[in-house]
């Protein structure tokens, strides 16, 4: 591997951990698109550049959230309940998804993380701060599986982790104030991860044409590469969500993942924005 590619690796799992711990997101956002790019840069086969991405995105994203999910619970900020009822959902669910995204191709799995990611970037930007108070929250439990099959859905289509789609649920459906989705969203990204790691697993043993030192999709090089600095620096985002103003988060959070998911938007497409300008 190219030193160039190295630090560009590196650099992503500082940035995806910092958001991991920040928001309660696995990173995923920003770990798929960059795998994806190192990988076809590399001379990979952009179908399997797109599910060794995803896949070990999500091996990434499990000891990341492990580690947001703990500083969150010292904080006391994670409802652990209503985590493991998600998680249970998103797990089987994950797994499930994982199935069929072995069959599709990587652009059409390019062009639905892009889409899911977009749409979580402008329903982000919009939020208001409308409920913090945590006797609103519902006590549906039909909604908590509903949210948790969506949740487990996209992370095994997309490798992300599922706090990116799961957040807006639990504000806008759940009635979660915005702190305690950040932090519950973390534990349930451990359930969720898990389920399309085992699916990735499983599905990527005698597939042609993968990178050196995979197992299945999981590739572990690049695991330890984006791992190491991604759990560090989910310990630092999770502090300073408790210290900085959740507005400023949510905003820069927002302004990175519109264009990452209109770029992948645009590779699922085969359209490259210098052929424009």
């Amino acid at each position: 591997m190219e030193y160039v590619y190295f630090i560009l690796l590196i650099l992503g799992g500082l940035i995806a951990g910092s958001f991991a711990g920040m928001l309660g997101v696995g990173g995923a956002f920003l770990l798929v698109p960059l795998q994806f790019f190192v990988l076809t840069q590399m001379g990979y086969d952009p179908d399997v550049a797109m599910k060794v991405a995803i896949a070990t995105a999500l091996a990434v994203t499990l000891p990341t959230a492990l580690n947001s999910a703990y500083r969150h619970s010292k904080k006391g900020t994670v409802f652990w309940k209503y985590a493991a009822l998600i998680g249970t959902f998103g797990f089987i669910f994950s797994f499930t998804s994982s199935f069929i995204a072995n069959y599709l191709p990587g652009s059409v799995l390019s062009f639905i993380f892009g889409v899911v990611v977009l749409a979580a970037a402008l329903r982000t930007s919009s939020y208001k701060d409308t409920n913090e108070d945590p006797a609103n929250i519902s006590q549906n439990y039909l909604k908590y599986a509903a949210c948790g099959a969506i949740m487990g859905t996209v992370s095994g289509l997309t490798g992300i982790g599922g706090g990116i789609v799961v957040i807006p649920l639990m504000i806008f459906v759940l009635r979660f104030p915005f702190i305690n989705a950040v932090g519950t969203s973390s534990a349930t990204i451990v359930f969720t991860s898990m389920g399309g790691i085992i699916g990735y697993f499983i599905n990527g043993f005698d597939i042609a044409g993968l990178p050196p030192y995979s197992v299945g999709y999981i590739n572990i090089l690049i695991l330890i590469i984006l791992a190491v600095p991604s759990i560090l620096m989910s310990g630092v985002g999770a502090s300073i969500t408790h210290r900085v103003s959740q507005k400023y988060i949510r905003y820069t959070f927002s302004a990175v993942t519109f264009v990452i998911g209109v770029t992948m938007i645009y590779k699922s497409l085969g359209i490259r924005l210098s052929d424009y300008i």
